[in-house]
């Protein structure tokens, strides 16, 4: 792996690492949280990656015992490189980690575009902030926005695409705070918000539940005044089509529910994401908020055994060299983990117990917000939730723990069966 050179660098230069475009790091106790927007992937990494991106930021060259960790940062595309960088395959931990570690600040916070949306899925987590009223303050959200040191800020709702006009109003004043995420059903005006997710480099995560349309459609259905619309299977596929063509990076997402934790069905769905051009899939087990709290939607929830089934397909898609990105989301497990903004501006964490507790709002001085998230947002738990927490245990090979061996020589593909199979 050849690490690409700055530009003005002159030949022969020592050169300093450069991070890939779209990466954001940020320090922690452990060495640095690195997100690579391109695949909407956060990484931990450890401190002896941390001395390369020290060096990255300073523009500093970096010496021969830094070299391997470099190419591990390039391989997972945290480091610009000359190189294709690599699939990660449930990767989230680069370095001497024995767990995933706690995370002193937020990663990501959810902020409402829109309580509008056309769909009623039947385990929507947000349907308790969706309620009937004027639509999102994007000034409101916005404000509250500033005041949580996130790393990511996910436009969310409600549909983004349904209300393009306030969307783009959102990603204009959130740009530059955080990295952007676009999470949608794929129902709405996609081209409508292009100029603005290119402009800013807005990662675009699109919902799929099952490779078969009807399952698809029967969980996540349109509301009955929307039925006309194009059904949120078709919609999705099409706006994964149209970002792609458009250059617009994109993720799928798939919730895991009793309707499709079959480990064929999970497969089916990866072949046919494969078969499209899609590079990453993130999968979130069913959190019991919103709708899914209630005690009449229980049978939705998965199987007891399901982190297992996401760990074998993991292993599965790493052993057969699979071209896709894979997450796994610990969002069954992770309590109050989840920062979401509503319409209104309110800051909400998904608690234990009760559902979502309001713990700021718009107005609040930033001091107050931050003793609020330090009291009301478990560390371990947003760790666990982005960083393939409900995954990590089941096999080191998700783990890139020898720095030195990941950056060089060898078989990868052999050396990382035989870490799985562990």
């Amino acid at each position: 792996m050849t690490l690409a050179a700055p530009a003005g660098a002159a030949a022969g230069d020592a050169a300093p690492p450069t991070l890939a475009a779209g990466v954001r790091v940020r320090p922690e106790p452990f060495g640095y949280i690195a997100y690579v927007g391109d695949r909407d992937h956060f990484f931990a990494v450890d401190r002896a990656g941390a001395r390369v991106l020290d060096a990255a930021l300073l523009a500093a060259p970096i010496g021969p015992d830094d070299v391997p960790a470099a190419k591990v940062l390039a391989r997972y595309g945290v480091l610009e490189s000359r190189e294709p960088s690599a699939f990660h395959h449930g990767v989230s931990l680069l370095g001497g980690f024995a767990a995933v570690p706690p995370v002193e600040r937020p990663l990501v916070v959810n902020c409402f575009a829109t309580v509008e949306c056309p769909l009623r899925c039947r385990y929507c987590y947000a349907d308790d902030l969706m309620r009937a009223g004027p639509d999102a303050d994007v000034d409101l959200v916005a404000e509250t926005a500033a005041a949580v040191p996130a790393m990511v800020a996910v436009l969310t709702g409600g549909e983004p695409l349904f209300r393009p006009r306030l969307t783009a109003a959102l990603i204009d004043r959130l740009a530059g705070r955080a990295a952007l995420v676009l999470d949608t059903s794929g129902v709405g005006d996609l081209d409508a918000l292009l100029p603005a997710l290119l402009a800013n480099r807005v990662h675009v995560r699109v919902s799929l539940d099952c490779a078969d349309a009807g399952a698809n459609d029967r969980m996540r259905p349109l509301a009955g005044r929307h039925r006309a619309l194009v059904p949120s299977s078709t919609a999705a596929r099409e706006t994964l089509r149209r970002a792609a063509a458009a250059g617009v990076a994109t993720t799928v997402q798939t919730v895991v529910t009793a309707t499709n934790d079959d480990p064929d069905a999970l497969r089916r769905l990866r072949d046919e994401l494969i078969d499209a051009g899609v590079r990453n899939w993130v999968l979130h087990v069913l959190v019991p908020a919103g709708k899914a709290a209630d005690p009449r939607n229980a049978s939705l929830r998965p199987a007891g055994t399901v982190r297992h089934t996401l760990a074998d397909l993991v292993r599965d898609t790493t052993m057969a060299e699979l071209p896709v990105n894979i997450r796994a989301t610990a969002t069954d497990s992770a309590a109050n983990s989840a920062l979401i903004i509503g319409g209104r501006g309110d800051l909400y964490v998904e608690g234990d117990h009760g559902g979502k507790v309001r713990i700021a709002g718009p107005g609040d001085p930033t001091d107050r917000v931050l003793a609020a998230l330090a009291r009301h947002l478990s560390p371990a738990g947003a760790a666990g939730r982005y960083l393939n927490g409900s995954i990590q245990a089941f096999g080191p090979g998700l783990v890139a723990t020898a720095l030195a061996a990941a950056g060089g020589q060898g078989d990868d593909r052999v050396q990382r069966g035989q870490q799985l199979a562990q």
